[in-house]
Parts: structure tokens; sequence; C-alpha cells
């Protein structure tokens, strides 16, 4: 009796073929749709990500202008707040901060940064425009902002102390 049962063919049997063909082809469009995604990179805001595995084409330095881009900027002024150089750091920055570079920020900066690496101070920025000038805001690697860089006359210069 179970025998004739199992081999009886009813609308049971194929609506529960139907609904597992169902699955199966579900389950292939959406690994398909995933997989689409997945290779797509996203950008939220002009946010630029510096990991490993997000890794753009670094902006070319101009030989001979250490300010020419925004990392080489920051690398810049962080050798000269290492060497304590009062002057060429006021350089670094725009007009309206220059009077907060004093030797006494650089010896504060001096100690507070020795805490840092370059990696954990520049992990990503945000481009922007301002006032008619080109932006960059420096995020660091715990998420905080840094400092906004600002384009002038081909050199990014510091809108912030941001070694205090």
């Amino acid at each position: 009796m179970f025998k004739s049962h199992v081999q009886k063919k009813g609308p049971l049997m194929n609506t529960l073929k139907l609904n597992v063909g169902l699955c199966i082809v579900l389950a292939m469009l959406l690994t398909a749709c995933n997989k689409e995604s997945d290779d797509k990179p996203t950008r939220g805001n002009d946010t630029v990500d510096r990991t490993e595995e997000n890794k753009e084409e670094p902006e070319k330095q101009e030989p001979g202008n250490p300010l020419g881009t925004p990392k080489g900027a920051l690398l810049y002024q962080l050798g000269i707040l290492k060497s304590g150089d009062v002057e060429k750091l006021k350089a670094c920055f725009t007009e309206r901060q220059k009077d907060r570079i004093t030797a006494e920020a650089i010896a504060e900066g001096q100690e507070e940064i020795s805490k840092f690496t370059i990696d954990d101070l520049y992990a990503s920025e945000e481009r922007g425009e301002y006032g008619g000038h080109e932006t960059c805001k420096v995020n660091m690697k715990n998420g905080r902002s840094l400092t906004t860089l600002v384009l002038t006359d081909g050199k990014w210069l510091a809108d912030t102390v941001w070694f205090r």
C-alpha cells in the first residue's frame, strides 16, 4: 500500500517539484545579482579610502613642489614639524593660520605627533570646494578630521593647526 502511494503522481507531487525548481532558480538569480554588485566600486560622497583593498592611483607629485599633493603636503609639514623650523612651517599654512604657528606650538606639536605614523594621520580624504578654491579634508585612521587643505597657487596649504 505504501509503495503505490509513493508511485502515485498527482497534483501534490507536481506542486512540490515546481516549488523546488523555483527555489533553485531564485537562488541562482540572487547569487548572480550579488556577484554583479560586488564587482562595482562604490563611492559615497567624495571620500577616498586609502586602505590596501581600495588603492587608487596616487596624484603625481610635481618635482620641486613638496606641497603639490595633499599627502605630499602633509608629509612635508610633518618633516618640518619634526625639525622645528617655524618660518618654513608657516609657509605651509593659509594666511589666517600663520600667526598661530609659533615655537611653542611646534614644541607642543612635536611631543604630540610622535605618537602617530603618516598612515594614522592620513587615512582618507574628501575633496570639495570653498571660496573658489579646491579643498581636501584629511581624515585620520580613527575617523576624526585632521585638517582641511586648501589649494592655493598650486600648493596645498593647511587651514587648521593640525598638530596641536
